[in-house]
């Protein structure tokens, strides 16, 4: 069994309303690994786009979910939600997942 952690980061992208950059890494005993490097649509709740880090973790979940479970990761657990910095990327919460195989 493997454990490691999980993470998202999204920027926008200069001149761009519907994109942003989306970063999503998988750190375990062997290194920090990035599992998707991207850009993806922005959502929106409503009309209005909903705020990076939100972006960040949603797209985190769908991460794991989708991308990771295919290799055979599931999460166990998550971290508190981070809080925003002036000129850093939106980031998700800390999601700790695990690898049976």
């Amino acid at each position: 069994m493997r454990f490691g952690r999980v993470e998202g980061y999204v920027v926008p992208i200069p001149g761009c309303d519907d994109l942003v950059h989306l970063t999503v890494t998988l750190e375990t005993g062997k290194g920090i690994e990035v599992v998707r490097d991207e850009d993806v649509a922005v959502l929106r709740v409503g009309d209005d786009p909903a705020t990076l880090a939100w972006q960040a973790d949603q797209y985190t979940q769908e991460t794991i979910g989708v991308h990771l479970a295919e290799l055979g990761w599931e999460a166990i657990g998550v971290g508190d939600a981070p809080t925003v910095e002036a000129n850093a990327p939106a980031r998700s919460a800390t999601y700790g997942v695990r690898n049976l195989s």
